[in-house]
C-alpha cells in the first residue's frame, strides 16, 4: 500500500502541504478548526507522523511521562495536571502535556506522539471508545482519570458521598423535584454522574428531569435557562461548576435568583464556586488527588514496585464530599418545589 505523504493530507484538506506541516507539528499558529479538519483528515487517511514506524522503545527510562486532557482552559483540567506534574517532579519525571480538545482525532494524535516520545501516559476524561484505549494500554503503560475501563489502570473520583449529601440536602430543604443540566452527550462521566444522581435521588424520593446534552461552559449553562423554565423545579444541580454559575447568571437576567427562587449545585468545587454571588455550594471532586494519585499509580508501574499484572488494571478511587454554600436555600422560599 502506498504510504500517505503530507501532499495526500493537503490535497484531501484543500490546504498547502506547508499548512499541514505546521499544523501537524504544531510550531507556528493555525487556526483551531484548520488543525482539527487536517487532524481528522489525517487519521482517515491513515497519515503517519515521521517516527511512527522506525522508533523503538528505549530499554532505559527516560522519566519522561504524558498527559492528555481535553480542555486546558477548564480550571478542573488544569488542576489535575498541576497536581500530575507536582507528584512527577518529586520522583524525578518530567511531564509533556497536550490538550485534545475534546476530539477523539485529536486524543489519538496525541497519544500516538506520547507512544513515540515517552515513557507512560495519563488520559484524563478520555473521549474514545473503551476498546480503543485498550489498544493503546497493550502498546505503553497507561493510566485513565476520571473514567473506568476494564483491563486498563484507573483513577476515579467516587461521587455515591458527594451525591448522595447533595441528594439528601434537597430532600431535608423540602424540594421534591431536580433538574440535571447534563454535559456533552459524548463524555462518559456525563452519563456517570447522571446515573449516580438518580440513583441517589430515587433513595431520597427525588424527581429527576434532566436536559441533555450541553456544553460544559459558562454559556452553555446560560443556554439551558429557556428549557429549564418550560417547567422549572425547585432544586438543579449542573455538570460543573462554571455551567452552574452560566445558568445563575441566565436565571439573572431573567428576574430569577439563587436562593430565593431555585436552589442549585455545582460539580467541582472551583475557586469560581467560591467567588460567587451567592457562593455556590458544589460537590467537590479534590482534583489534587485524583492527578497525584494517579500519577503515583503509573510510576509505580514504570519502576517496578508492585506487581505489573495487578498495576496494570489496577483501580484508585478518590472520595468526594458536598460543599454547602448559599445557593441553597429551603423549598418555602420558592414556589418550585
Amino acid at each position: 500500500m502506498k504510504k500517505v505523504t503530507i501532499r495526500d493530507v493537503a490535497k484531501a484538506a484543500g490546504v498547502a502541504p506547508s499548512t499541514v506541516s505546521r499544523a501537524l507539528s504544531a510550531t507556528e499558529r493555525v487556526s483551531s478548526e484548520t488543525t482539527r479538519r487536517i487532524f481528522e483528515i489525517a487519521e482517515r487517511l491513515g497519515y503517519q507522523m515521521p517516527g511512527d514506524e522506525t522508533a523503538a522503545p528505549s530499554p532505559a527510562l527516560r522519566r519522561l511521562l504524558g498527559i492528555v486532557v481535553p480542555d486546558l482552559t477548564d480550571s478542573y483540567c488544569a488542576a489535575v495536571t498541576h497536581a500530575v506534574e507536582h507528584e512527577c517532579f518529586g520522583h524525578g519525571f518530567s511531564l509533556v502535556v497536550a490538550e485534545s480538545r475534546g476530539s477523539v482525532s485529536w486524543e489519538r494524535m496525541a497519544l500516538d506522539g506520547v507512544l513515540r516520545n515517552c515513557d507512560g501516559a495519563l488520559l484524563f476524561s478520555p473521549r474514545m471508545q473503551n476498546a480503543q484505549i485498550r489498544e493503546y494500554a497493550d502498546r505503553l503503560p497507561l493510566v485513565v482519570m476520571g473514567r473506568q475501563v476494564r483491563g486498563v489502570g484507573c483513577a476515579v473520583v467516587d461521587l455515591t458521598t458527594g451525591i448522595g449529601q447533595a441528594a439528601s440536602l434537597f430532600a431535608v430543604r423540602g424540594y421534591g423535584r431536580v433538574t440535571y443540566l447534563a454535559g456533552p452527550g459524548f463524555a462518559k462521566d456525563a452519563a456517570y454522574r447522571l446515573k449516580a444522581l438518580e440513583s441517589a435521588c430515587d433513595e431520597h424520593e427525588l424527581a429527576v428531569r434532566h436536559l441533555w446534552p450541553g456544553e460544559p461552559t459558562f454559556e452553555g449553562g446560560r443556554a439551558f435557562v429557556g428549557k429549564y423554565l418550560e417547567d422549572p423545579t425547585g432544586a438543579v444541580i449542573a455538570y460543573n461548576d462554571v455551567m452552574a454559575l452560566g445558568f445563575m447568571a441566565g436565571m439573572r437576567e431573567r428576574g430569577h435568583e439563587a436562593p430565593r427562587d431555585y436552589a442549585i449545585i455545582g460539580f467541582n468545587d472551583d475557586v469560581s464556586a467560591r467567588a460567587a454571588t451567592p457562593a455556590l455550594t458544589s460537590v467537590r471532586m479534590p482534583a489534587d488527588a485524583l492527578g497525584s494519585s494517579a500519577a503515583r499509580l503509573l510510576m509505580r508501574r514504570l519502576e517496578g514496585t508492585g506487581d505489573d499484572e495487578s498495576l496494570r488494571d489496577a483501580y484508585v478511587t478518590v472520595p468526594s464530599s458536598l460543599v454547602l454554600r448559599g445557593s441553597v436555600g429551603t423549598a418555602d422560599h420558592n414556589e418550585r418545589q
